[in-house]
């Protein structure tokens, strides 16, 4: 199992809200992750230093950084 870190992103485009949970593998994080994430507000998915991706404030998965 690997650690995963999910982040609210605010209107002000800071990260908040970091919830914490393991997952198997990057495409259960990111299911995880879907389930996780506030509709209306964009969400960052990260495994320790690493980004795995974001999440639209409209539900959209993207994977890696910009």
């Amino acid at each position: 199992m690997k650690s995963y870190r999910i982040y609210i992103v605010g209107a002000d485009g800071r990260l908040q809200l970091g919830q914490a949970f393991e997952a198997a593998d990057d495409v259960a994080a990111v299911a995880r992750t879907l389930e996780l994430a506030v509709r209306g507000q964009g969400a960052e998915l990260w495994e320790g230093g690493r980004i795995v991706g974001r999440v639209s404030a409209a539900g959209a998965f993207a994977a890696g950084a910009d």
